[in-house]
């Protein structure tokens, strides 16, 4: 080869570049709120000037990406109307994954952070409903029932092909993951048993999955009486105790052709697993949607009642320093404990002592001798911030108002964009439990 062919190569090698996890601001910080973040954006531009198609590539990155958070957040996205120059305002930063680029072209990866408030103020201006709850993810395992019987488990089948395919580039509020099962299980499991709705088969099975849910996704060719042909298709969901919740989709679509029954068309059944993909989440954002245009308010009480314990290894005397115990797991560092009626302040502990104690702390009765398995305990109030921070995260909660905190219990008012079920679907969600106390007020249960 030529010297001067080896400088040509040289040059075209050098003027492609390549750059991996390149951002273009924030780059040391996730997007804060997750349902906001849009990942994995590829873009192909080719224009006269390399700086304009990086610019240009931007920009559509940056809209393409406002499309699929509306996809992801509102129901329907078709009557969104909006100035193309708005979006780039509703940006927190966009992330450059990686890049390449010739003398006119240009090919990048991008994520792009929006920015909540932003978009939600934009979904308020144009009175769009939206959902932005993440559910907890739910495992999905597509049966086949075909003329030779049930297929699962099978890469071969196409019906499950399409699932393993699909699942990988579900980008909504509802996290699905394929059932992969384990060699025990998959022994058990057969369709007859999965069907038949056996609890503990199915309890055994979320359980293995890590997920606190299954749907089973079902398609059947059927033959009728008439000669006709349908394929049969439905989705069942059950809970993490193997109960059956719901069946959230049913289709029966006619078949061109009789021999089709017998080798069903792929197309088909992608196009139905999109429509149960689909179902799955219209109906998680319709049971969490936020009405921008209502505001709401909950008024909650917090018990605090929740204590930690453990008891004396030894008897207390008048004059000790250190108190024995059996454990101090889950006591604080340093803090108040108390025995009987007297309080007492420790300044240090160990796994079986409290050091460095002050007696008959807020003017409490001190005894002379307390024996041995007496009770020590320690009042624990941690769930009052945990369940202040939690709600403040809450998307659509706009203010958590303290009104008052007692030895016992605390009071909140919480206000929110929304109606209640959403409110407390969402709380559940965050392992939040609250039932009725007095019809104008909640109370927390977990």
């Amino acid at each position: 080869m030529s010297f001067k062919h080896l400088k040509i190569i040289f040059l075209i090698t050098l003027n492609i570049n390549f750059f991996s996890s390149i951002t273009l601001a924030f780059t040391d910080q996730d997007c804060l709120n997750s349902s906001f973040y849009i990942k994995n954006i590829s873009v192909d531009l080719t224009n006269d000037s390399i700086n304009e198609a990086r610019s240009q590539a931007e920009y559509k990155a940056k809209l393409n990406g406002f499309k699929r958070l509306a996809n992801r957040l509102i129901i329907e996205d078709k009557t969104i109307k909006f100035d193309k120059k708005e979006i780039p305002s509703l940006i927190d930063y966009i992330k450059i994954n990686k890049e390449a680029n010739s003398d006119k072209r240009y090919l990048a990866n991008f994520d792009v952070c929006f920015n909540r408030n932003l978009v939600i103020n934009f979904f308020r201006n144009n009175k769009l409903q939206y959902a932005e709850t993440y559910r907890e993810p739910i495992a999905v395992l597509p049966i086949f029932k075909g003329p030779r019987g049930f297929v699962l488990w099978d890469e071969r089948d196409n019906w499950y092909v399409n699932w393993q395919n699909k699942l990988k580039f579900v980008d909504g509020l509802v996290k699905l993951k394929l059932a992969k099962g384990n060699f025990s299980l998959n022994r058990i499991l057969t369709a007859k048993v999965l069907l038949s709705s056996n609890k503990v088969h199915i309890k055994n099975l979320i359980k293995n999955e890590k997920t606190n849910a299954l749907i089973i996704v079902v398609a059947e060719p059927i033959l009728m009486t008439n000669g006709n042909t349908y394929l049969n298709t439905y989705s069942k969901l059950y809970n993490k105790s193997g109960q059956l919740e719901t069946t959230i989709y049913r289709n029966k679509i006619p078949l061109k052709k009789t021999l089709s029954f017998y080798n069903i068309d792929k197309t088909l059944l992608e196009n139905e697993v999109k429509k149960i993909i689909k179902s799955i989440e219209i109906n998680w954002k319709k049971n969490n949607l936020i009405d921008t245009r209502v505001h709401n308010e909950v008024d909650l009480i917090i018990p605090l009642n929740s204590f930690n314990s453990t008891k004396l290894q030894k008897e207390l005397l008048f004059n000790d320093k250190s108190i024995r115990v059996n454990s101090t797991l889950d006591f604080k560092d340093k803090g108040f404990i108390k025995i009987q009626n007297e309080v007492i302040f420790y300044h240090t502990k160990t796994k079986n002592s409290f050091d460095n104690i002050k007696r008959s702390s807020f003017n409490s009765i001190k005894k002379l001798k307390y024996d041995k398995n007496i009770n020590v305990i320690q009042k624990n109030i941690n769930v009052w911030p945990l369940v202040i921070q939690k709600l403040e995260k809450l998307a659509f909660v706009i203010e958590v108002k303290i009104v008052s905190i007692t030895n016992s219990k605390g009071r909140i008012i919480v206000k929110f964009m929304g109606n209640k079920k959403t409110f407390f679907q969402a709380a559940f969600e965050k392992n939040l439990k609250f039932k009725d106390l007095n019809s104008k007020q909640f109370i927390l249960v977990n």
